[in-house]
Formats: C-alpha cells, structure tokens, sequence
C-alpha cells in the first residue's frame, strides 16, 4: 500500500512537470481549480436521492458533501439527512455520529437533538439520551416534536429508574393529560416511584376517558391490579360510568373487549341494565361467529331492549338473505318500541334489504315510515330521497314534487345537485324549458365540478337562449361556505417556522416541514402557511393530508367554479404523482390517462403501500386474485410484492379499467365495476330500463359506489382541466421498450 502511495505521488508530480514545460516561457504553473461551494440546490437533489432507487451511490455523494470543509451549515444539515436515513436503516451507531455533526445547524438544531437522542436511545445509551431529551425540553419548549420527545424522554427516565425526571418533564406539559400514551407513562412513572394512588387515577382517567386508545385496556389490568392491593383507597367507578365504558367499546365493534366488559357487569346489574348486558354479551358472540340461537331464545321483558334485540335478529337475517325472517324482525321492533332509534335502524335495514335488491317499491314503504316517524334522523335523507327517485323511475306524474320536498326538507343535502338535475329533466319531458332552465341554470352555478353540472351544461346547450322561470324552492338551497382568503405574505410571528420549513425541505424532510407550517397556522391563522403545507404533504407524499389541508382553505372546493380558485390550490387538491406512469400505461390500455388519476386520488390517494381490511393493494388497489390474472393475460411475471410497485400496479390497474369498459361500454358502468364488483353491475343492468347513463348512476343502490363513480368522473374533469390531457384511443401505440420486449 506504502508503495502505490508513493507511485501515484510520483506520477501526479511527474504530470505536473510535464504540463509545467508546455507553458509559455516566463509563466507561472497553472493554479489548481477552485472547488465552487455547495448550493442549497445541491442539497437538495442529493437528499432527495436518497430516498429513491440506489441510495448508496447518492449516500456517497452526499457524505462527501457534508464533509466538505466549506460545506457550513448545509453541511451539517446535510448530516441531518444522512442522520435519519442511518437510522431508519437501523445503523445507529453511524446515525449518532452523523446527528451529532448535525446539531451545528441553529436553525435545525432541535430536529439533530431529537434524533440524536433516539439514536442513543436505540444503542441502550439511556443516560446520554435523558440529558439530551432534558436540553431539547429546555431549549426548544414549543418544538411541532415535543410529544414525541416527551415519550422517548419518559422512556428513558424509567430506564434508568428515574421517575422524577419523567415526572418532571411530564406534569410540566399542558396537554398531558389529553394524550393517553402520556398519560400511561405518567402513571407508569407515579407507579415506579410509589405513588400508587396517583398512578390509579392516571390509569382509570385513561380507561374510561380514551376507551378505545392503545392504552386502554392495559391501563385497565394495571388499575386492576393495583385495586387488589390497595382495596378501598382507590375509589370505586361509578356503575353508570362503567356501564358507559362498555357501551364505547360495544358502539365501536371491539367486540372481545365489550363481551368481556358486560360479563364482568352482570353481577351488578338489575332490570333493563342487566337485560341490555345479558342482550349485549350474546350480540358479541354472533358478531364473532357464535350461532343466534341464544339471541332468538332470550326472554326480554324491557321493550326497548328488545328492540334492540329484535334488531340484531334482523341484521343477521339479512346477513343470511333470509327475507321474511328478516322483514318480521325488523316489524317486531318496531311494534315493540315504536319510538326508539332501533325501530328507525330496522325501518332503515328493511328498506336497504329491498333497495340493493332493486324491488323498489317494497323498499320505499319501510323508508316512507321512516321519515315519516323519524324525520330528523339523519337516515332520513336517504330515505325520503329514495322515496322521491322510485317515482322518478315510473316516471309518476308527483316526481317533480318529492324532489322539490326534498330540497326543501333536507336543504343542501348530497342529492341537492341530483334533485336539481331531475327537476330540470322531467321539467323538459313536460315541456317547461323555461323552467328547466331555471334548473339547470342553479346546478350550474351552485355546484361547479359536480358529475351532473356536466350534464346540466350539455342540457343548456341543446335548449339553447331563452327565457327562465323562477322557481321559489331553489332559494332553499344554501350558498357555498366562504374561503379563506390567502394573504400575499407569511406573517413576522411566522417566519422562524417558515424558514425552518424552507430548511427542512432543502433536505426533503417534507412531513417536517408540514408540522412546521401548520404550527406556524394555529399561531398565525394565515391560509397561505396552510396552502404551502399541503404543497410540502404532495412532497412527502401524503396526499391525503394535502387534501383534507387544502379544504381547511376552501371548504367544498369542489362546489366551486374552477376559474375562481387559484391554480396552486387546485394543484396541491389534485397532484399527479406517478404521472409517467400514469400516462404511458393508460395510454397503452385504451383508458384516459386523467380517468386513471382521478380513479388513483380516489382509491389511495397515491398512496404505494396503501392496503384495504380486503387486502386491495397499492395505488389502483387491486386485489391479489385480480392482479394475478391480468398479469396472465398481459403475460408479465406476476408478484404479491410488486403490487406495491407503482408502475407494475397502474400497467395492470389501467388493463383492468379497459376490460371492464368494453364489457360494460360506458365508463360509468366500468368504475360501479371496479368498485362493487362486475357480477353486482351486471345484476343492475340486466332487464332494467333506464332513460341514460345519469339514471343509472342515480339508480346505483350501493351509497359507496354511486358516489364513488360520481366523485371519479369528477377528479377525471378536474385533471383534465389542471393537465390539458385528452382521451386516449383504444390500441394507441406507445413506445415502450418493456412492451417490445414481450411483443412476438
């Protein structure tokens, strides 16, 4: 090694020479070039890189560029980047010594300090990371990471047997007590340091005041367990609190817990309480798969229980497709406590029962009671609408009058733009284009980027200039909710959190910088830190956050004419990651590249790794069955794995939408399909008759899906507006060199 050292040496000054003997006579040697600084701009691609594919080679480079001597403060945030991704790879030790390079950033130093102390936490360092986690508390005391700083801390502390550090650092805080899992360390803390009573009441706080949190039911054994020693000192809950208890657990279907709460209830209770428990525990047990036949048996005095009981009866007759079993149970409820919110459930399961089965008429009996005895629950909108729309169907002469009764009953409901749409129809088909107009117009202006607003503009067009009627109930319908509006500059009290943010996505630790700006919003209430931190969610990838961000601005964004929001909120509402993806394989499919977005925005929100409690996968979210037989048909490999590759999910996803839209012929049809399955669309379809494809839509008895094709059509719209693509042709020839490959 000593002497290849000295060879490259000698070559090198040897070299020099020689260049030296080429310069003009009198000259001196040529300076060595100087090494230009490093820019943000540099920082921010290498940071970026190494969250895409062959981070060792953009770890490298970006290791050299926190090394470099004239490297500063991007230097040192660049070691926060090498920092997190050591430690995300588990290479603590490396993470530690990158973390503490880190912390020479002021303007960052709390992130390097976090960070620094997770890292030693992971390495058993437990003593370094208390006193740095006891600085970062001291020193940044409104950090967007102080919860988490305070969980790590409280860890530590009882680590290292310290209780009164995390004691300290916890009762310091003000929102403790609002965060269970700050809550469950307090008492754990409290109980390490023998104050058993405290930690009781910190446990039985969480029990009954965050039932369905993490902490819960271990809080529960502790506090259980502490009874047992402690007897009497620890007040005993109330029986109507715990009754309470289980009915949180009960109302939020977990459903081992609340069998085992009402079980233990039982001795306790008398009367309707302990009729409802004995009703509950075997309610848990069917939804866990017992047989109903203990349901059916129990003997109930209470009529309001009963109801109940005669409910769940219903429900799983249902569940059974046993229609007379359940349309009597469903009766028996209501004859049995005609006033209580189980005689509406089972009016509401009836009807729904006879509504997916299309038989229409029986299913508008059970949802007229509804609302007529019901009329403000909120199951009554659906059911005075579904009145309404079955009269629409046999085209009856009082249509136009329910329609109008529910405008006017139900003001600004979700089936506002659908009355409003039919009302203007039917007002054609009976020869009122001026009233139709009138219709047509209010759709139109009220609920811009809506599915029918579409079709309302194509119906003005074909009925050309002429006059309006005025039609009183559509001043029933509510306006639009005002935006905020966006100020042209971030406030002073602001401006630290947006240069923290600016810096930490100079290093692409975009999420940070969406903590950041929001803080900066709750302190500041300026719209624009909340528009730009939806912009840095679209950057991190959570474009569902961005989504829920930007409505906090523009609440109904959808509501509202496109020219009238800034392009930016659009952008940061409806981003197109993925997008060469999107383009090329849509492209290749026959399937407009912008229905593939909108489909995407509304199945995961671009989310790669997103997965359903049905195991549909990845960004289209197609199931494993699915998924493997389009691969057969494409002839690609197929691989569970690879649906998480958003290229490999959006080729097969858009060959699915084409199939399906040449089996259905409408795009409509093809996305009721995607999402309820093409043997329920062919149920639908098969022996109906409907005016157009709109009637179909409506006529959808799945809420999920009939939503679910109008909001997909709609985000299409929008894309198309916001990226200026046009339909794809069946068959276009795309040049793909994985394509050619494959190709014989």
């Amino acid at each position: 090694m000593k002497f290849a050292g000295r060879f490259l040496f000698t070559s090198v000054a040897f070299l020099i020479l020689c260049l030296s003997a080429f310069a003009a006579p009198g000259s001196a040697p040529p300076a060595a070039k100087k090494a230009a600084p490093p820019t943000e701009k540099q920082l921010e691609e290498l940071s970026r890189a190494l969250k895409q594919k062959n981070p060792p080679a953009a770890y490298s480079k970006l290791s050299a560029f926190a090394m470099q001597k004239s490297s500063g403060v991007l230097g040192a945030r660049a070691a926060l980047a090498l920092g997190y991704y050591d430690f995300g790879k588990a290479h603590y030790a490396e993470a530690a010594k990158w973390l503490e390079r880190a912390q020479g950033d002021p303007l960052l130093r709390d992130y390097a300090l976090y960070w620094s102390a997770e890292a030693n936490l992971a390495l058993a360092h437990d003593a370094t990371a208390l006193a740095q986690l006891q600085q970062f508390r001291k020193d940044f005391p409104d950090s967007v990471m102080t919860e988490q700083a305070l969980q790590s801390l409280g860890v530590a502390a009882l680590a290292l047997n310290q209780p009164a550090d995390a004691l300290s650092a916890l009762n310091a805080y003000s929102l403790t007590e609002q965060r269970p899992a700050l809550l469950f360390l307090r008492a754990e803390a409290r109980e390490q340091s023998a104050q058993k009573l405290e930690a009781a009441a910190d446990y039985q706080q969480i029990y009954l005041h965050y039932p369905t949190s993490d902490q819960a039911r271990e809080a529960g054994e502790k506090l259980n367990f502490l009874r047992s020693s402690l007897g009497q000192q620890i007040p005993t809950i109330p029986i109507e609190q715990q009754i309470g208890h289980a009915a949180v657990l009960f109302g939020s279907k977990q459903w081992g817990d609340a069998r085992n709460e009402y079980a233990q209830l039982l001795s306790q209770l008398a009367g309707a309480d302990r009729e409802r428990a004995e009703l509950r525990i075997l309610e848990c047990g069917v939804a866990l798969g017992a047989n109903p036949s203990e349901l059916q048996a129990l003997n109930v005095s209470d009529p309001d229980v009963d109801a109940e009981r005669l409910l769940a009866l219903a429900q799983w007759y249902r569940t059974q497709q046993q229609e007379p079993d359940m349309a009597a149970a469903a009766e028996a409820a209501v004859a049995r406590a005609p006033s209580s919110r189980w005689a509406e459930e089972s009016l509401f399961l009836a009807g729904n029962y006879y509504w997916v089965q299309l038989a229409r008429e029986r299913a508008a009996v059970f949802y007229k009671r509804l609302v007529e005895n019901f009329p403000t629950s909120p199951d009554a909108t659906p059911s005075q609408w579904r009145v309404a729309w079955a009269e629409v169907l046999k085209r009856q002469p009082n249509a136009p009058e329910l329609l109008a009764q529910h405008l006017r009953q139900f003001p600004g409901s979700q089936f506002t733009p659908d009355a409003l749409y039919w009302l203007g129809r039917l007002a054609e088909e009976a020869g009122n284009s001026a009233l139709a107009r009138s219709y047509y117009s209010k759709l139109v202006d009220r609920y811009a980027q809506n599915y029918f607003e579409n079709l309302a503009v194509a119906r003005l067009r074909a009925l050309g200039p002429g006059p309006v009627a005025q039609a009183d109930v559509l001043d029933t319908i509510p306006g639009v909710v005002a935006a905020q509006p966006i100020g042209d500059a971030i406030p002073p009290a602001a401006e630290l959190r947006q240069a923290r943010a600016d810096a930490l996505r100079s290093i692409a630790f975009d999420a940070s910088a969406e903590l950041e700006l929001r803080a900066a919003y709750a302190s500041t209430g300026e719209p624009r830190l909340l528009l730009e931190s939806a912009q840095a969610a679209v950057a991190a990838g959570h474009v569902g956050a961005a989504i829920v961000t930007v409505r906090q601005i523009y609440p109904q964004l959808d509501s509202r004419p496109f020219g009238q929001v800034p392009h930016d909120v659009w952008l940061a509402a409806y981003p197109m990651p993925f997008g060469t993806s999107i383009r090329q394989w849509s492209t290749h499919a026959g399937v407009d590249p912008m229905l593939t977005a909108g489909l995407i925005r509304q199945e995961s929100a671009f989310a790669p790794d997103a997965q359903s409690n049905k195991n549909a996968i990845g960004l289209m979210q197609l199931l494993p069955k699915t998924a493997r037989r389009l691969a057969k048909s494409a002839k690609v490999k197929y691989s569970h794995a690879l649906l998480f590759d958003p290229d490999y999910n959006v080729r097969l996803g858009t060959i699915y939408v084409s199939g399906l839209k040449k089996d259905f012929g409408s795009v409509e049809s093809a996305l009721a399909a995607y999402n309820a399955g093409e043997e329920r669309v062919a149920f639908w379809t098969t022996g109906q008759t409907y005016r157009d494809m709109a009637e179909f839509v409506d006529s959808i008895p799945f809420t999920e899906t009939r939503e679910y094709v109008e909001i997909v059509t709609r985000n299409a719209e929008i894309y198309r507006k916001l990226y200026g693509a046009k339909q794809a042709q069946p068959n276009e020839p795309v040049k793909l060199a994985a394509n050619r490959k494959r190709r014989p």
